[in-house]
């Protein structure tokens, strides 16, 4: 949560609601250093509930990290990620237990109606999970809900860069199609705050799928070979430029490019499992 003073109390109620039938749990929200109440709110709930437990990071690190620091301090066998703004309905967490149960190792929600703006909300989430579909052969359509459930072998101890494939995507898990399912639920307004999204998020899906299988298959295997076809194909192109060779020159530096924007993408990878940026000032 990140300045969500207005959601913090109706989410925590509603987790609440949704989970005390089940049997025992525990929620944790995370502070990514909120400028308003948030943190005092959390306090407050701690106080009277010994099942929540909040965390207050030393910087502010994005959703990404926040739920990877949230992730890293949870104890139970099944995690469930939701978002900070309410839009995500908790009531159908049970629902999407009950899935998880049926054998798959994630379960995510599916919001089929989007709310929000055609151009800056549902249409890039429509192009963007069509692509991932399409290359990673995981039938998900919504990778971008924040609602998922997952197995704790699947995800504890994973850490993907910032923004790479629409966060907590399944895919960048491992997880196969079998492994995976949807639970179709509601997508609410906001109650308050605000949202940032785009149609740029497309052309970041896109380059993070050239690097998918080699990132989910060991990027640190996978980053030698694709500096060397980097240089190696400027050299090749320089060569055809002096031979005046254009169009092979061309599609040579095209190679190259997409070997270097592999080999940055690879290099975030390594990065995030060696040293992600999150730090945390307080667990309670």
């Amino acid at each position: 949560m990140h300045n969500e003073e207005g959601n913090a109390r109706a989410l925590y109620e509603a987790i609440r609601d949704a989970l005390t039938p089940l049997g025992p749990y525990e929620t944790i929200f995370v502070n990514d250093c909120s400028t308003d109440a948030t943190l005092a709110i959390m306090k407050e709930i701690g106080h009277s509930d010994p099942r929540f437990h909040y965390l207050d990071l030393e910087s502010n690190v994005g959703e990404n990290w926040a739920l990877f620091a949230g992730i890293s301090k949870a104890a139970g066998e099944i995690i469930v990620t939701i978002d900070g703004d309410y839009q995500n309905d908790p009531s159908y967490i049970p629902a999407m237990l009950e899935r998880l149960s049926q054998g798959y190792r994630v379960v995510s929600g599916w919001r089929r109606n989007r709310v929000g703006s055609f151009w800056d909300r549902r249409l890039p989430s429509l192009v963007a999970n069509a692509l991932i579909r399409m290359v990673s052969g995981v039938p998900v359509h919504d990778c971008g809900c924040g609602l998922k459930a997952y197995r704790r072998e699947a995800i504890a101890g994973k850490y993907v860069p910032k923004g790479f494939l629409n966060r907590f995507s399944p895919v960048v898990f491992g997880v196969k199609a079998a492994e995976f399912s949807e639970v179709e639920i509601i997508d609410r307004e906001r109650k308050a705050g605000t949202s940032h999204y785009g149609l740029g998020r497309v052309f970041e899906v896109a380059r993070d799928l050239c690097v998918l299988r080699f990132a989910v298959s060991g990027a640190r295997r996978w980053l030698g070979p694709f500096e060397k076809l980097q240089w190696l194909a400027v050299t090749a192109g320089a060569f055809f430029l002096i031979l005046g060779w254009k169009i092979t020159a061309a599609a040579a530096f095209v190679v190259a490019l997409f070997a270097y924007s592999n080999s940055r993408s690879l290099e975030r990878f390594i990065e995030a499992q060696a040293r992600p940026p999150f730090r945390i000032k307080e667990y309670r």
